[in-house]
């Protein structure tokens, strides 16, 4: 059980790749409220270490701690989701079925962003007018009815 007020709460985490140690006793703690960036070089384990989190790979040792005493090892990915641990990665992705407004009203802040909830759920009309910082609205009929595709060309 972790006291340590944290969300996450990995100690002595070892990932073994034939001998390989991708993590070696590895301690790592993201208080409640926190942000903690890991940055490192190519094959330094950042990767290893949202896998072990996200329930991808399973540690050889060690313990994983979500929230005050939800025990991550041992859980598939599917249990790891429904406790609300998610990933996002790197590559930048759209629905290309959906347009250019469809894709920005999915990312809208909601009471849920669970993914029945997202994909189900309608915005109402304040959220379609609320102004974003990142996107001009156009005059109506214009861009955000096209589809993603129309935006880039490829090289």
């Amino acid at each position: 059980m972790s006291d340590h007020g944290s969300i996450i709460y990995l100690e002595g985490v070892v990932v073994d790749y034939d001998g390989f140690k991708a993590l070696n006793n590895l301690n790592f703690i993201v208080d409640y409220n926190e942000l903690r960036v890991v940055i490192g070089p190519n094959g330094a384990g950042k990767t290893t270490l949202l896998d072990v989190i996200c329930g991808k790979t399973r540690p050889v040792a060690g313990r994983v701690i979500f929230g005050k005493d939800q025990e991550l090892i041992g859980k598939r990915e599917d249990e790891i989701v429904k406790l609300g641990i998610g990933r996002k990665f790197q590559a930048p992705s759209i629905y290309e079925n959906l347009t250019v407004w469809e894709n920005l009203d999915l990312s809208l802040k909601r009471p849920s962003k669970g993914v029945f909830s997202t994909l189900l759920g309608t915005s109402t009309a304040e959220e379609r007018e609320r102004p974003r910082p990142f996107h001009k609205k156009p005059a109506p009929g214009k861009l955000p009815r096209h589809r993603p595709v129309c935006l880039s060309v490829p090289p």
